[in-house]
């Protein structure tokens, strides 16, 4: 049984209505996008909509400063010091983001070289990936009143609560962010989230850019299967860290660095109607041109619903690519209705009757969806067909799309 002690009545009262993992808020006012093919954000949580942006999230543009704190618990000693583990997270984790937002975020981790202890054992808390709602409350109380104490919690944009990975209650599946459905005031601060890591030595690849991905309002993209057990990664496989961080072509799919606001208007090309259009679209993990961005086109869009749009993309062995086994024009569905880790993107498989990468696909049966030069994709739902051409000096491919 937990022993009582006293906490900040202000954390208590509102980490009683603590969600897991969701946060909703209205739209925002300004406008992100005015193409059409901009589907609108709806009110679920995590909403792939591209017209405004969420105010309850911190935008990633320019510099967001984080800090990463390290807890210590009575049932173990730390073996390491809290900057030797930091290391397995940064800088690879700043990284990841300034080449995915071709140099539009710079992430500032401090690490706090000081293990900070929490007041229970860590088998105390119940820590696990389906977390009990009284033992998840319970720790986040408790850390937050430990590393108030020790920052100034108003000073950055990201909180990291990293657990001593060697302590005997803590379960590396239960890494995630946590979100209030009302922000908690310590002193100056407002805190609306909390990444929350309880990573083994050494961590999943990728898994604190993943967790980083929610903080700016990317959803799970991966499929959970009914009791946990079965295959993960049937909607997007390897193509996007929402979905995996363990993909081969980690690089965060062209919808999402429209959302986030890395790419604007002038790099997608939106197909209005019926007939042909031809598009040139180069690889989205290579550096941007400088200068107009029509003539760097990263995204081909045909809007097939209300919620709905299907997008064309180039990927190659570039940028956060380059450990990727294929390569080509990637054609992926997307919905602005659908929630967080209930499918908002599905990736088509260019080629169904075939896999690859079986050695270290995640899902290899989507490693070879991309289609190449001379290969063509009819989605039969939309009346839409994209051909792929020939390559350009610039790596990239030229498109047809034929809309019905």
């Amino acid at each position: 049984m937990r022993r009582a002690h006293r906490r900040p009545a202000a954390v208590l009262a509102a980490l009683t209505a603590l969600l897991g993992t969701t946060l909703t808020a209205g739209p925002g006012t300004a406008a992100m996008a005015d193409e059409p093919c901009s589907l609108p954000r709806s009110a679920i949580h995590h909403s792939e909509g591209v017209d405004t942006w969420n105010d309850a999230y911190p935008r990633p543009l320019g510099t967001l400063k984080a800090v990463m704190l390290f807890l210590a618990f009575p049932d173990a000693t730390p073996r390491l010091r809290p900057d030797r583990i930091a290391e397995d997270y940064f800088p690879a984790t700043s990284d990841y983001f300034r080449t995915a937002s071709y140099g539009k975020l710079d992430l500032e981790t401090e690490v706090v070289d000081d293990w900070l202890p929490m007041p229970e054992a860590s088998a105390d808390y119940g820590i696990q990936r389906d977390w009990a709602p009284a033992g998840r409350s319970a720790y986040i109380e408790d850390a937050i009143e430990v590393v108030s104490g020790r920052v100034d919690l108003a000073a950055y944009d990201i909180v990291y609560l990293v657990a001593d990975p060697d302590a005997p209650g803590v379960d590396p599946d239960a890494t995630k962010v946590v979100n209030f459905d009302k922000p908690v005031t310590v002193g100056d601060a407002e805190i609306r989230r909390l990444v929350t890591v309880f990573e083994q030595r050494r961590p999943d690849r990728n898994v604190l850019a993943h967790e980083t991905g929610h903080v700016f309002d990317l959803p799970d993209l991966y499929n959970r299967p009914e009791n946990g057990f079965g295959d993960w990664d049937t909607h997007v496989g390897d193509w996007d860290l929402m979905g995996s961080q363990f993909g081969l072509a980690p690089e965060l799919f062209g919808w999402h660095k429209w959302k986030l606001g890395w790419l604007g208007p002038g790099h997608v090309d939106c197909v209005r109607g019926a007939g042909t259009t031809l598009h040139t679209l180069q690889p989205l993990g290579a550096p941007l041109e400088k200068g107009n961005p029509e003539s760097d086109t990263r995204l081909a869009v045909v809007r097939t619903g209300p919620q709905e749009a299907l997008v064309a993309e180039a990927r190659a062995p570039v940028g956060n690519d380059t450990t990727t086994c294929t390569r080509g024009v990637l054609l992926y569905r997307v919905r602005s209705d659908v929630a967080s880790a209930e499918g908002p993107v599905q990736v088509l498989d260019g080629h169904p009757d075939t896999s690859a990468c079986h050695a270290a696909s995640v899902h290899p049966r989507l490693a070879d969806a991309p289609l190449e030069t001379g290969e063509s994709y009819y989605d039969a739902s939309a009346g839409v067909r994209v051909e792929v051409g020939e390559r350009t000096v610039t790596g990239g491919w030229n498109v047809k799309v034929v809309r019905e």
